[in-house]
């Protein structure tokens, strides 16, 4: 996978799961290694339960999960469901131009 550079920006993720289940697992593992190898140092990312944090998961209004959220760069970016395949990981990210 050839990702585009992330020209210095900075991405703030959030992450919601549901707890530990092996899809909430695999989502955090393939989200962190994406973002270890395309985004070093210039991410974070907060996982959330859904059902320890429902406030937060109301707040940012999370009808599914997983489901990521790019809060930074904007526009906000919202990817639901599977997280497994970097491909379209990366470019529900804004990382594949």
């Amino acid at each position: 996978m050839h990702a585009a550079e992330p020209e210095g920006k900075r991405y703030e993720l959030l992450l919601f799961v549901s707890g530990a289940t092996p899809r909430s697992l695999r989502a955090v593992a393939a989200v962190r290694k994406l973002c270890d190898q395309v985004l070093s140092g210039l991410y974070t990312l907060d996982v959330i339960d859904a059902f320890r944090d429902p406030v937060a998961a109301r707040h940012h209004r999370i009808v599914a999960l997983p489901t990521l959220l790019r809060l930074e760069p904007t526009p906000r970016l919202l990817l639901v469901g599977d997280m497994s395949d970097p491909r379209p990981l990366a470019a529900g990210l804004g990382l594949d131009r």
